[in-house]
Parts: structure tokens; sequence; C-alpha cells
């Protein structure tokens, strides 16, 4: 657990200007957004071409929301889809401006700053604080529209055309998919059951420049990894693990994105709490969380991306970037000229809900005994399934500890065609019988980072598997029913079982 100092106690961030991209150094303040600055108190303005709030068609906007007591010991669940009236809260957010509360909604849905509106942003920052730590005294907050969209400005900002960046073997799809057009590369990194090796990601830096394909590369200064019930494998990083990576990248200079939206849908009895290892629980309401890669780094270097998706919903579109100063405020040009900051609308009603409802010791008792809880029953139920109607001979797994996903190994070693075929055309054969008895999971090879062949259709799914490796496949628990969960187990291991001839 992170030390606690006061803030004049810790260091200032390291300068990192050296790892700006062309693109990212060039980044400045947008002039127009610089007079929004200038803007209140007695201030006349006919400058900023603000259109005026009597031509919004919007007049009020409210929601009903979960009620969050933070003072009452335990939040009793209600059934799926249910509500009862003392359940929900009404949450309005005024039309104009009052005195101590939150952005009206005409300030909400004016033009802002790219750094999102300030009530917003200070909560998030508030819950870093809280949550992370972080162990220098110059970091800052910018919202985003979600963890993709911090991430492509994050690699905007850091990556010229023919840079690569290192990845876990098995990885966010999106994230390769937007690397590629702007002709960045990656570099995959070996993995094992808690993620990213620090051992292989040092053997690889080590030894950069000693085969024939990295002789004319740089050697790479960016790292994207998922450290928490990572996508696809749903593996999570021990607290070792965690110092092990945040030594290797201050060894060899690396920026590391922490792309970490599964953080709070960490499971009560994971691999640490068995082992009885350190975790951060002092602010996390009642179960213990890991702590982040922003809370080890004393550096600096580590960009951490979060998102209300995975706790609050996806339609949000509503995420938070934590970094230094400098980053954020990159960034947060980047935001002037492109998004400039998400959806007014998803604003206003978070920030009503998260501040004036809600409060801090709220929202992590929500993470906590809603969101972490439902996810714990589901990945249980799923577990529970897959054992009761799969042959553990034909298919495995290991049991996440955090996320919404497990990564199944199929044992093509036990195919009678094994070894006259390709791995690649028995898991082919497999993916097609699974789709035909009415199942679907994400095949293996979209999680690979080997370079797709030129002469394939990625979107022809009944046709594709180019890497024979990629023996996996990708099941959630966090959409389907409890029944439909257990129907898919039976209609897979009897998938299985026709594809191996059991």
């Amino acid at each position: 657990m992170p030390s606690i100092l006061k803030t004049t106690e810790l260091p200032m961030a390291k300068d990192f200007s050296s790892f700006l991209s062309i693109e990212g150094a060039s980044r400045k303040k947008s002039p127009f957004n610089g007079l929004l600055r200038l803007m209140g108190g007695d201030i006349i303005s006919l400058g900023s071409g603000l259109p005026h709030p009597s031509t919004f068609a919007f007049y009020s906007l409210s929601a009903e929301v979960k009620r969050i007591d933070p003072n009452i010991k335990t939040i009793k669940p209600t059934a799926t889809g249910a509500k009862s009236r003392t359940s929900v809260d009404l949450v309005t957010v005024p039309h104009g401006s009052q005195p101590g509360k939150v952005e009206s909604l005409t300030e909400s849905l004016q033009y802002g700053l790219g750094s999102g509106i300030e009530s917003l942003r200070l909560f998030c920052k508030e819950h870093v604080n809280q949550m992370h730590r972080p162990q220098y005294q110059d970091w800052d907050v910018v919202l985003s529209a979600g963890n993709t969209d911090a991430f492509t400005k994050a690699i905007s900002m850091l990556c010229n055309r023919g840079d690569m960046v290192l990845v876990e073997e098995w990885t966010y799809p999106a994230a390769l998919e937007m690397m590629e057009p702007l002709g960045i590369g990656r570099v995959p990194v070996k993995m094992d059951g808690e993620g990213m090796s620090a051992v292989a990601l040092k053997e690889l830096l080590d030894n950069w420049g000693s085969t024939p394909e990295q002789a004319n590369e740089a050697k790479p200064r960016v790292v994207y990894l998922i450290p928490t019930g990572q996508n696809p494998t749903g593996a999570t990083m021990s607290i070792q693990r965690r110092r092990d990576i945040i030594q290797v990248a201050q060894q060899h200079d690396l920026i590391l994105i922490e792309d970490d939206p599964y953080y709070y849908l960490q499971f009560l009895g994971g691999d640490d709490e068995k082992s009885g290892n350190d975790t951060d629980g002092s602010e996390s309401g009642s179960l213990p969380l890991l702590p982040s890669l922003l809370s080890l780094d004393t550096d600096a270097r580590v960009i951490r991306l979060d998102t209300f998706s995975k706790t609050l919903a996806p339609g949000c579109r509503v995420g938070y970037m934590t970094a230094n100063a400098q980053f954020c405020t990159i960034v947060q040009y980047h935001n002037e000229v492109s998004t400039q900051q998400p959806s007014g609308f998803s604003q206003a009603i978070l920030a009503e809900m998260l501040i004036s409802h809600w409060g801090q010791k709220g929202y992590i008792r929500y993470l906590c005994e809603n969101v972490r809880t439902e996810y714990l029953k589901r990945s249980l139920h799923l577990q529970a399934c897959y054992q009761k109607h799969v042959n553990p001979r034909l298919a495995s797994f290991i049991k996440p500890s955090a996320g919404m996903f497990i990564w199944i190994k199929i044992h093509v070693e036990h195919h009678p065609k094994y070894r006259t075929v390709s791995d690649s055309a028995l898991m082919l054969e497999l993916f097609k019988k699974c789709v035909g008895n009415n199942v679907l999971m994400v095949p293996g090879w979209q999680f690979s980072c080997k370079p797709k062949p030129a002469d394939i259709d990625p979107a022809d799914l009944l046709n594709v598997w180019f890497d024979d490796r990629a023996t996996y496949f990708r099941a959630t628990f966090a959409y389907a029913s409890f029944e439909q969960m257990d129907q898919a187990m039976v209609l897979f291991g009897e998938s299985l079982n026709e594809v191996f001839g059991v």
C-alpha cells in the first residue's frame, strides 16, 4: 500500500517532454476556448460565439436512479431489473444556475473546456485521490468519452507513424485496430496467469535489436496493458507483478498506459486475498482492492484510464484520464479541437447524481456492494455451469479474480486429427459447430497480436482463423441470464464432444 504523505512532501513529476510525438508536441491551447476562462463575474462578453440558452430545446433533465445511502451498513440488492419506490431517487438537474449546486442544464449543454465540466472533473479527481493516492504532486484528471477515446488521444500524444507499442500477447482488439491505420505497430509481450510477464518484458527490452525484425526498429517506449480482469484472459496482476512492471518501466524509461475499466470488478476470494498479500482497502468500502499502477508510480510515467462504462452504463460515454499535468493539458487541447468534452446530458446527470445525491462514500458503496457483487455472482454461476457440462480433458480455464470474462483453452492435442491438420483448422471446425448449435463465444484469433494476412477478410468470422496459437474462446458472464449461461455451457459441451468424437 502506498505511504500517505502530505502533498508537499511528494516529488514533482519527471519531465517526459521527450516522449511526445510530433502531434503531441504541437498541441496548443485553443484561442477561442482560452476566452471562456475570462467569462464570468462582471465581465460583459461579446467575444465567444456561444448560442443563447433561450434557444436550447431542453428545459429539464431528470432520471430515476438507485438510492444509495452511505450511512446504511448494508445495501440490499433487488431482483435484476426490479425497483421499488423506496429504492430510487429522482435526480433533477436544475435549468438555471443555483448557488452551491453543480452546473445547471444550460451550463452543461453549452460549449466548454476540453477538460469537462468542472464539478464532475473535480469529483473524479477526488475519487482518484481517495482510491489511488498518486505519489507525486503535479497530477491531474481530464474527462474523456470513454477509455477508447482516452487511449486514442494518449497514443496520438506519444507515438509517431512507424513507432511500436508493447502490448499483451492477447489484448483488446479495438486498441490494435485503432493503432493500425495510424501506422503504429505492436510488439507482443508474453503473458501468464497474472497477465503481462514482467520477466518477459524485461528480457524483450534488454535484448532489443538482437533479431532481424528489430534491427532497424527503435526500442519501444510505450506499454499498453490491462492489469485487472484483463480482456480477454481475465488475468489480474498481483501486487508484486505490478511492482515488477513499474520497476521495468523505470529501468527502460517507459510510459505505461494503464487501461483499467474492470478495476472495481475485483472479486472476494481472489488469488491475492487467499495468499495473504496486502491490498489497499482503506477507502474502498467493505472489500479490499489491489493497488493500481498509478498508485505505485513515483515518476509520473503511468497514464491511467478509468470509465463509467462498466460501473454505471456504457451509453454515458464518460470516463476520465489521470496523468501528469503536462499530459493532461495536451489531451485537453486535443479535446478542444475534436470531441470538446463528453455529452453535456451525461455529464449533467452524472454530476447531479454523484455529487448531490451519492457523494464519494455512496459511489464507493455502490461499486463494492452492487457492481462487484453482481459480477461475482455471475462469474461463479458461469464457472459452475462450465464445470457441470464441459469435459475437462477437452477444455480448461483459469478462474478469473476480476473482470467479465473467462478465457477457455481448447486442448486440441486430444483431437483425433491433431498434427494431421492445423490447430487453426480444428478451432475453426469447433467454432462453426458452436455457432450451428446456437452458442457464440469470441474466437481467440480476434485478440491475437499476430498481423493479419493481407488476403483474408476479418469480417468473415466463419472462415477466418489465422493464428495457430489462438486455441481459445472468450466467454463472458456479463450479459446473459443465469438460465442462458447454463444452456450455453450445455451446448458448448455438446459441441466439444461432437467435434472431438467423444
